[in-house]
């Protein structure tokens, strides 16, 4: 591969694999190992296999700071995490789901910390590789790569399972995982004069310390915005898998709205982010995408108010997917400006995006405890208000420098 061509098509493989394995385990283990008779104080254990993806922030440095033995920076840490993903799931299907369930189990965790180094490095070497003109269609990748992994390994698998069973299943994750492999090793990345970001090991984490601390404090109004932006996005959906519980719907049902139609949905979302910012601009792309969002959210009202059939609970999930990869593309976008002026790319990057994922598990676990108390369709209106304000902040306060 030409060192100044872009590997569109090693981006959409290697985000479409990191996510085909961790949808497997989150969603369609959970009712294949029901099926088998796990009992439910032992299913909840498969939250923990999350708990990796948390650490991105603390991987990172090491990731810009340490080249392993394989040419390219970020190419080198995608290919040894791609091979222990693909190693630890196919050591997954050998194995018998009841008798080797803790077995399994640790090794999901590790497979997660691989996976999760490997979402930094591309991530890294995404900013490193693409121009600013480029961005947007890159986070574009991404988010539709990632739905498409979560058609495949929360969707698709799951229905064929009674065929594929436990091995056919893990043997199949670990194929497709195999491929990306193959176009790691033949891809080249850019070797620029490279040089470690953080002054070598003894004062790595006081340099890395003190890069963040300059960093924050120079972007101190947009990390402001990214503590508050995922209320409009994250609270209403995390209620919808309760209410549609609490509305009689099977498991089977629910996943395949949320999972599959809605990923479809999400896939052509992600793209709408690109033709936005190409279109308005990235301030305006950004705020557009929010409004959008906000609007979407009252398409939950009816489900709250008992009105559950399913063109009502698809048309919610349908504006939800039509509005939420794109917005996140084109937040990722901003993200990925702000991590390429950086030399540890990849740990700005994820700087970022942590704070993100971590107030998104944060709202939605609020969103929760509220319905709880106040009911669904209260915590639905205050999110849509809390969109607005979102909105009318980034509009205020995003630099103009991003219009």
């Amino acid at each position: 591969m030409k060192e100044n061509s872009k590997p569109w098509s090693l981006l959409i493989s290697v985000y479409t694999t990191q996510y085909i394995g961790i949808a497997f385990m989150i969603s369609a283990a959970f009712a294949i190992l029901r099926q088998s008779g796990i009992a439910l104080d032992k299913l909840a254990l498969i939250n923990l296999i999350a708990l990796p993806m948390l650490g991105k922030v603390l991987y990172a440095p090491f990731i810009d700071s340490f080249r392993l033995f394989f040419q390219g920076q970020y190419r080198s840490w995608l290919i040894v995490a791609q091979l222990c993903m693909t190693i630890l799931l196919f050591i997954c299907g050998l194995l018998d789901i009841q008798q080797h369930f803790s077995a399994i189990l640790i090794l999901f965790i590790v497979y997660t910390l691989f996976m999760s180094m490997q979402d930094v490095a591309i991530d890294g070497l995404a900013c490193k590789i693409f121009k600013a003109t480029e961005r947007q269609f890159a986070n574009s990748i991404q988010y539709s790569s990632n739905l498409m992994g979560n058609i495949i390994g929360g969707g698709l698998l799951l229905i064929l399972y009674p065929w594929l069973h436990w091995k056919g299943a893990l043997w199949i994750l670990a194929g497709m995982t195999a491929l990306t492999n193959i176009q790691l090793f033949f891809y080249k990345e850019p070797d620029d004069a490279w040089v470690n970001p953080h002054k070598g090991i003894s004062g790595q984490f006081k340099s890395l310390a003190q890069q963040i601390k300059l960093f924050i404090q120079q972007h101190k109004v947009w990390f402001a915005l990214l503590f508050v932006y995922p209320i409009g996005f994250t609270a209403v959906f995390g209620i919808l898998n309760p209410l549609l519980v609490d509305a009689k719907w099977s498991l089977a049902d629910i996943g395949f709205a949320t999972k599959v139609f809605g990923s479809i949905v999400g896939i052509f979302s992600a793209f709408l982010a690109t033709f936005l910012i190409n279109k308005l601009h990235r301030k305006a792309a950004l705020i557009s995408l929010t409004l959008l969002q906000s609007v979407a959210l009252l398409l939950f009202i009816p489900l709250t108010l008992g009105y559950t059939d399913k063109p009502l609970v698809y048309l919610a999930i349908f504006g939800y997917f039509l509005a939420n990869p794109g917005l996140m593309a084109a937040l990722s976008t901003l993200i990925m400006d702000r991590a390429s002026t950086m030399p540890a790319k990849a740990t700005f990057f994820s700087l970022q995006l942590s704070l993100i994922v971590f107030m998104g598990f944060s709202y939605s676990a609020i969103g929760l405890a509220f319905a709880q108390h106040i009911g669904y369709t209260a915590v639905v209106l205050i999110t849509f208000m809390c969109a607005l304000c979102v909105a009318g902040l980034t509009w205020k306060l995003l630099p103009t420098t991003y219009q």
